[in-house]
């Protein structure tokens, strides 16, 4: 059976059809087989039939890949079953073909699960949206919004298309989408995302991203993209097939001219077999890739969670990666007459209705820490400089270093002072406020880094991975972020095609990854190794170009992932040390005349379950997990 032959195609009778062939000739091999324990002598021919019947369609695929060039684990199994044939060993075939057919519906139904749950994930896409329309809030279908269009959603209502609040306030529930348990608080300048749900509160935000833009749609696009790519027994179990089959064939003939016994040769065939391989390996990876999606990343393939796991550099971008590509305070510098809660409290009633993204990032700063903020009695913007507020009787003025001389405000010599300070340290955006006429602090504006940021990088260092910051930004703000994070290494004033030969010269030393989320990473996401995109807030084409995809743009996922993929390969190679010591220790056994092909038969159908015991371990922690998310500490 061909991957074709059992991929989902959508209905519920396409899902039912798929795998009947599979259900039919386990229901055909298990009768056959449970025959021939009862009575041997009589079950023979139901039992050649139905290995026969078993092994057709490997036979099948094994001569088209041997018609391509490629000897792989299918040709194994069936040169497994021709033996056991040959030899009598007939319940020793039918064990085979039946494994065989068990990994075939594993594969099969590894696929309809990301089928399901791509289903799961757009039923949770409301049908329809409340829509401002002129004074009026009108209910439309969802794939009627528009970007730009203010959408209202109340406590238990989904979002229906990713955006921005403009007003309002609620705890939203992001469980389906990034894997978060507990409701996120989202007030005015959020974002959210769709089919999240709002628990409490009511949310007024303006339309960003609509229709297949949205996350949910991105993600089921990604999940399809997944399943397309996912790792198959091929994949690995191909590697050792193909040094493996080659060393069998000559072990069991020069046995055999060696000793001229044929009985001998049969059962070094009979003890040799990958059948538990094909079933133990996508075990593995299908657990794997599900644990991934749980937490809120999409890995586009089991090959993509061994190149996270086999990294050893990773780059990240600055903007909008390890920072939120946003304004937010950085320093405040109060007079000694006012407080710092008492100043920034004034500040962003001033700001509160200013446009400019310093005003902004005051505003949602202030009303993040400190709750809701009054209106300004009287609000005025003077372009190019800044605002001049009345709050709570009370004349606030803000802005840059032009604002004073605009207004005819001194600025005192110690002020002064402490703007240069700032400049010179930070080289970051620094404003003057004035209340009632009299000097009342700096404060300084910058893109604020994530507060996850620094813990990733340092436990990426104590697991091997250094981390490399890459940004556009000047030479003064790279060094001030990569000190804040703990990164020790960084490039500045970096394109997209410096940030390409970067990627480049990484990689002659090892395996390099890339964190990124704009449309100028999406180069280097292609070149390394595995590109890494943060999904939430990350552009179309960098998602499009990254092989894996953090849907909760939290960086604490990396660090995860690449636990979670040498967890992995750490298990598939434990089947292989299992699968290759179990094989060479029955060689010897039969070379020293321990066994016959019939014990020989019987100790490849005992020790096939070990690699499968192996690789359920960890689809334990897939099915069972240890959080309200469902993730699990491997």
């Amino acid at each position: 059976m061909t991957s074709d032959d059992h991929k989902p195609t959508g209905s519920a009778a396409d899902l039912f059809r798929a795998p009947v062939r599979e259900y039919a000739l386990l229901g055909l091999l298990a009768a056959s087989f449970a025959w021939s324990m009862v009575s041997p002598a009589s079950a023979r021919t139901f039992l050649a039939l139905a290995a026969g019947l078993g092994a057709v369609p490997t036979l099948v695929d094994a001569c088209k890949r041997l018609r391509q060039g490629k000897l792989g684990i299918d040709a194994f199994n069936v040169f497994a079953v021709v033996v056991s044939f040959a030899t009598g060993e007939l319940r020793s075939a039918a064990f085979i073909a039946l494994m065989l057919s068990s990994a075939r519906l594993l594969d099969w139904r590894t696929e309809s699960r990301t089928h399901d749950a791509i289903e799961e994930l757009l039923k949770l896409k409301p049908l329809s949206a409340s829509v401002e329309r002129g004074d009026a809030l009108v209910e439309v279908a969802v794939d009627e919004v528009r970007e730009g269009d203010i959408v209202v959603v109340k406590t238990g209502g989904r979002v229906p298309v990713d955006g921005t609040v403009v007003a309002g306030g609620a705890h939203v529930n992001e469980a389906p989408v990034t894997g978060e348990s507990l409701p996120v608080e989202k007030s005015r300048g959020d974002e959210v995302m769709s089919a999240t749900l709002v628990e409490s509160g009511t949310l007024k935000m303006r339309a960003v991203r609509v229709g297949k833009d949205s996350t949910v749609e991105r993600m089921a696009a990604l999940m399809r993209s997944a399943a397309e790519h996912k790792s198959r027994a091929e994949a690995v179990a191909d590697r050792f097939a193909g040094w493996f089959l080659p060393f069998v064939a000559l072990l069991g003939f020069g046995t055999w001219f060696v000793t001229g016994d044929v009985r001998k040769m049969a059962a070094i065939f009979l003890v040799a077999c990958a059948d538990d391989m094909a079933v133990a390996i996508p075990l593995a990876m299908t657990a794997a890739l599900g644990i991934a999606a749980r937490r809120g990343v999409v890995v586009k393939g089991g090959e993509w969670l061994e190149a996270i796991a086999r990294m050893r550099t990773l780059v990240v971008d600055k903007t909008g990666t390890l920072t939120y590509g946003k304004l937010g305070i950085r320093d405040v510098h109060p007079e000694p007459w006012i407080g710092r809660k008492e100043l920034l409290m004034l500040l962003a009633s001033a700001e509160k209705f200013s446009e400019h993204p310093i005003g902004k990032a005051i505003f949602r700063a202030v009303a993040e820490e400190f709750g809701p903020v009054t209106d300004p009695e009287s609000f005025e913007a003077k372009a190019g400089s800044g605002v001049v507020a009345r709050v709570a009787g009370r004349t606030v003025v803000a802005g840059n270093e032009r604002v004073a001389d605009v207004l005819g405000l001194a600025l005192t010599a110690d002020a002064k002072a402490k703007l240069e300070a700032e400049k010179e340290e930070h080289g970051q955006t620094s404003f003057w406020a004035f209340v009632d006429g009299r000097f009342a602090g700096l404060v300084t504006v910058a893109d604020v880094p994530r507060p996850e940021a620094a813990a990733a990088v340092r436990r990426l260092a104590a697991m091997g991975v250094r981390t490399v910051m890459f940004t556009g930004d000047n030479v003064r703000t790279a060094a001030d972020v990569s000190a804040a994070l703990g990164i020790a290494e960084h490039r500045a004033a970096m394109d997209p095609a410096s940030k390409l030969s970067g990627i480049e010269a990484f990689a002659r030393s090892g395996a390099v990854g890339m964190v990124g989320d704009g449309i100028n990473d999406a180069p280097a996401l292609a070149r390394a190794d595995v590109g890494i995109a943060m999904g939430g807030g990350g552009t179309a084409v960098a998602v499009e170009a990254a092989d894996v995809v953090i849907l909760s743009d939290d960086l604490s996922r990396i660090p995860e992932t690449v636990e979670l993929g040498r967890k992995t390969l750490s298990v598939i190679r434990g089947d292989a040390v299992i699968w290759v010591a179990t094989n060479l220790l029955g060689f010897v056994l039969v070379l020293t005349g321990v066994f016959g092909p019939a014990f020989a038969a019987f100790y490849n159908f005992a020790t096939d379950f070990l690699p499968i015991l192996n690789s359920s371990l960890l689809f334990r922690a897939y099915r069972d997990g240890d959080g309200r998310d469902g993730s699990k500490r491997l």
